[in-house]
């Protein structure tokens, strides 16, 4: 998830709320780090979980998604062309270094576990910055 985050939060440095739909983009990030960490997950799985998702919070009746409909095919075709606008923005640099094993390698050696820590906490929260933010924008 946290390259996820970091996807998600690189995209939207560059482009606007406004112009790009948050739900799809999140998903887009979630497959594209899903290949970026190889722990490759199927474009339906992911489509069915936000179709999932997307009834929870209207409150509506969970319902199958057929493969062969076109309530899949129109998500398919918008993650798919996400992900492709997410790549062509990062210039294709997709590589992320994330910050918890340089805490646990020099800090742990500092023996201040106190500040180990509200490190690994701080490295934790900066994930979700521009979450908590969108979400005030939705």
């Amino acid at each position: 998830m946290a390259t996820t985050q970091v996807l998600f939060h690189r995209f939207y440095c560059k482009k606007s709320f406004v112009r790009f739909s948050a739900k799809r983009v999140a998903a887009s990030c979630v497959w594209l780090a899903g290949k970026l960490e190889e722990s490759l997950r199927k474009s339906e799985h992911i489509i069915f979980v936000f179709h999932r998702m997307e009834c929870r919070r209207q409150n509506w009746p969970i319902e199958y998604l057929d493969v062969f409909s076109k309530k899949y095919s129109e998500p398919r075709h918008d993650l798919i062309g996400t992900e492709r606008h997410l790549l062509k923005e990062m210039g294709f640099i997709c590589h992320v270094e994330h910050p918890h094993k340089f805490i646990s390698n020099y800090l742990v050696t500092l023996e201040a576990p106190e500040l180990t820590q509200e490190a690994w906490n701080l490295a934790n929260d900066s994930y979700l910055l521009l979450d908590n933010w969108q979400l005030l924008l939705v």
